[in-house]
């Protein structure tokens, strides 16, 4: 009896397992597979052609693989259209294909389908055995789902640590969310709380920490003691950096003490960064000292951040003490902006000592050779509202693009100015009239930079155009000149600025494939192909990865080869946060006749040293990309991955605007 009741035993345990498994006894589950494929060739063109039809046909193929990838094509193509036929693949044997499906489904940001995902969950799984399913639904929820969604997942505590996949999908959920500005106090709990446990798997605690740090309006006066005992213990710069953004955000006095001890011990300069920008939001004698003390601060990032801070919090007793920084020791990235908050924080009815200080800045710009370096100076001169003469002189008067368009953003910056009536009384209609004049100029310039910068500013409900602009038709002539796929920025800038004019829901324009994928430039390349970056600043090694974006590791080995990236500026610098580079303008505007499409697997951006390509949206991508300082996961999702760095890291850090890159060279 005793040998029967242990045979019983198994066999229930065995039935039971068993019945946690999907049917696979005669199902080929594998989905790996080579590039040289010519079927999986076929299914990665019909994605950039963006083809449903055609792709749908592969859902009900034998072979995994090409299930697969048509499935995980849609993640990239976001079409709601698709989301029916996507449903039915929750329901695919093979674990990898439910898991995509359910991430194609979250990419379509179509919340009609969020009753049809959620059932989708296996809670009975009692081995663990649909984990990475299970999570794929969590993060489509929190992409799609509505406030009562939100509480339904932050309130499962059952999750033990080695559920790492699913408490992944429970903090992206969560923080999916949170950037849809869908918030719930069993949101935030649960991410403190995830956060807070030193036994939550780090990339877990990441997550939970950029929840904090991204998520507008945020409560944290219950989360005091907690996050600042994680912020003083943590190790870890990129949970460290997000958590002082979280501090500052909340502009509760009480996390101060704890960003200044950090601020003095931390050796990371990424973290110090984040700390100062922090400070911006505190009381400024609280901060004074500090933030001045890191002006000088050997690492630019962190003088530039600190420039930006006074910049934006600086008090008018101060003044004198920021004149002194305008002198040829402190580097024109610091300079331009004390230039500006000397401006900013100078009484409005100082009129005469504002002057003086303006032709010191036009002193600046006529004696600097380098064009971002003027470019900054004229954004410092706007701080002063009545200097828009002088601004309108320099567009109408300056030879280079990059100084027409900051004259134009400066012009904007006026306008915004919450002193602008103030300074002009009742004679601002004849200011704003001439501003509106030069804004028509760069609409009529045919220049994609000046049509996008004045497109913005005309599109800008605080600043009122709509009376002003009774027949748009100047604009609609401009739009019928532009050319696609080469000018898409520009286009969609000025057909949005058109339909706001008109009253009219705006909807990008969506460009048609151009752009083929050149398979015999990829079969030249390893999975792991090198490319060699020489750059001003030294040598950078980025690793290309063929295998997750395929047409745009292509497109960028074909630009090398074609040497156009020599000689190309890195034109955008953010400290802490990206270098990009690759414009043929120089200036963030340029682009080729072509474009191709966006690539969207389930990859992330949770680390430095990332390589992505920029963008004006979904499958716009040409020849720009950027590389990352740190985590950047409100890019998730919504921008191509193709590499990654592997040697250099220190160089990126190191790069400013308008440094260079004299060559690629690919290794291997």
């Amino acid at each position: 009896m005793k040998n029967q009741f242990l045979l019983f035993i198994v066999v229930l345990y065995l039935s039971f397992f068993i019945s946690c498994i999907p049917n696979t006894e005669t199902q080929n589950t594998d989905i790996s597979i080579s590039l040289s494929d010519p079927e999986l060739q076929k299914i990665l063109d019909l994605k950039d052609k963006q083809d449903a039809p055609s792709l749908y046909k592969y859902f009900r193929h034998k072979n995994p693989a090409y299930r697969y990838h048509s499935v995980l094509a849609f993640g990239s193509i976001k079409n709601p259209a698709a989301c029916d036929s996507l449903i039915l693949m929750l329901k695919d044997p093979v674990i990898e294909i439910r898991a995509a499906a359910a991430f194609a489904l979250g990419q379509t940001g179509d919340g009609k389908f969020t009753d049809r995902l959620i059932p989708a969950f296996n809670g009975k799984d009692t081995l663990n055995i649909n984990n990475i399913f299970n999570a794929n639904i969590l993060e489509a929820v929190g992409k799609l789902g509505n406030l009562s969604d939100l509480k339904a997942i932050a309130t499962v505590k059952t999750y033990r640590n080695t559920d790492s996949l699913l408490l992944l999908g429970q903090a992206r959920a969560i923080y999916c969310m949170g950037l849809r500005n869908i918030v719930s106090d069993e949101g935030t709990s649960r991410m403190v709380d995830l956060l807070y446990l030193e036994s939550t798997p780090e990339d877990v605690q990441l997550i939970a920490a950029n929840y904090l740090g991204r998520t507008k309006n945020l409560n944290l006066s219950l989360y005091t003691v907690r996050l600042t005992e994680v912020f003083g213990r943590e190790k870890n710069p990129d949970i460290s950096m997000s958590l002082a953004t979280a501090f500052g955000n909340t502009k509760d006095v009480n996390y101060l003490p704890s960003l200044k001890a950090k601020l003095i011990s931390e050796p990371d300069y990424r973290v110090k960064c984040n700390i100062i920008r922090s400070l911006a939001g505190f009381p400024y004698p609280e901060i004074r000292d500090l933030v001045l003390q890191n002006l000088k601060n050997e690492n630019l990032h962190i003088a530039i951040t600190a420039a930006n801070t006074i910049l934006s919090n600086g008090k008018v007793e101060d003044v004198l003490e920021y004149m002194k920084y305008d002198n040829d020791s402190i580097p024109w990235q610091v300079r331009s902006k004390m230039n500006g908050a000397v401006l900013t924080h100078t009484a409005l009815y100082f009129t005469k000592s504002k002057l003086v200080f303006t032709d010191r800045i036009l002193k600046n710009i006529k004696e600097t050779e380098s064009v971002y370096a003027k470019a900054a100076y004229v954004e410092s001169i706007s701080k002063d509202p009545y200097n828009y003469l002088i601004l309108i002189r320099l567009y109408n008067d300056e030879k280079e693009q990059i100084i027409k368009i900051a004259a134009l953003e400066g012009l904007g910056n006026i306008l915004r100015n919450p002193l602008f009536f103030k300074a002009f009384g009742n004679g601002f209609g004849k200011v704003k009239g001439e501003i509106l004049n030069v804004f028509i100029s760069a609409i009529g310039s045919g220049d994609v930079g000046q049509i996008s910068e004045a497109s913005k500013l005309l599109s800008e409900p605080q600043i009122q155009w709509k009376e002003w602009i009774k027949d748009p038709v100047f604009l609609k002539d401009a739009l019928k000149k532009l050319k696609l796929p080469r000018d898409i920025e520009a286009f969609n800038e000025l057909k949005s600025c058109i339909y706001y004019i008109e009253g009219i829901i705006f909807t990008p324009e969506r460009l048609t494939y151009n752009h083929a994928i050149d398979w015999a430039i990829l079969q030249t390349l390893s999975d792991s192909s090198i490319a060699a970056i020489k750059t001003s600043k030294g040598l950078i090694r980025i690793q290309l990865n063929k295998g997750l974006a395929p047409s745009t590791v292509a497109n960028f080995v074909s630009l090398v080869n074609e040497k156009f990236y020599n000689g190309k500026i890195f034109h955008r610098v953010v400290p802490n946060f990206v270098v990009q580079t690759g414009c043929p303008r120089g200036d963030g505007y340029g682009s080729l006749d072509y474009s191709i499409r966006s690539e969207l697997p389930q990859i992330y951006f949770n680390k430095q040293g990332l390589i992505g390509m920029a963008s004006s949206g979904n499958h716009t991508e040409n020849t720009q990309w950027f590389i990352t300082h740190s985590p950047a996961m409100h890019l998730n999702g919504n921008y191509t991955i193709f590499g990654k760095v592997i040697e250099g890291m220190d160089v990126v850090n190191n790069i400013q605007i308008g440094d260079k890159i004299t060559e690629i060279i690919l290794v291997k």
